[in-house]
C-alpha cells in the first residue's frame, strides 16, 4: 500500500462562512477519527478568509475510497452544494 496525500483548495461564497465552519470543524473531526487517516488538516488562507485548504494523508487509495463514501463526507458534500465558489482536489504520491 502506498499513501495517498490530497490538497483540496475550496473557496465558499461570502454569505455562508459562519454555517460552512461549523460543517468544516465536524468534517475534520469525523475524517480524523477514520481508520487509515493519517493527516487531515484545514487551513485558511491568510489574504482571503473564503479560501479553506485541506490537507490530507491517507494510508491507501482503497481507505480513501471509503472515505469519500462515508456518510459524514457524503453529507458535507451535500450540505456544501449552492455554498462553494470553486474546488481544486489534487491527489499526490509521495516521491522522496
Amino acid at each position: 500500500m502506498s499513501e495517498i496525500t490530497i490538497v483540496a483548495t475550496l473557496t465558499i461564497k461570502a454569505d455562508f462562512q459562519a454555517p460552512l465552519m461549523d460543517a468544516l470543524k465536524k468534517l475534520v473531526d469525523s475524517s480524523r477519527a477514520e481508520e487509515g487517516c493519517l493527516q487531515y488538516d484545514l487551513h485558511q488562507d491568510n489574504q482571503n478568509p473564503l479560501v479553506y485548504v485541506f490537507i490530507e494523508r491517507w494510508a491507501s487509495q482503497e481507505i480513501l475510497d471509503i472515505h469519500s463514501k462515508s456518510p459524514h463526507f457524503v453529507s458535507f458534500g451535500q450540505f456544501t452544494k449552492g455554498k462553494i465558489e470553486s474546488l481544486t482536489i489534487n491527489l499526490m504520491s509521495k516521491v522522496y
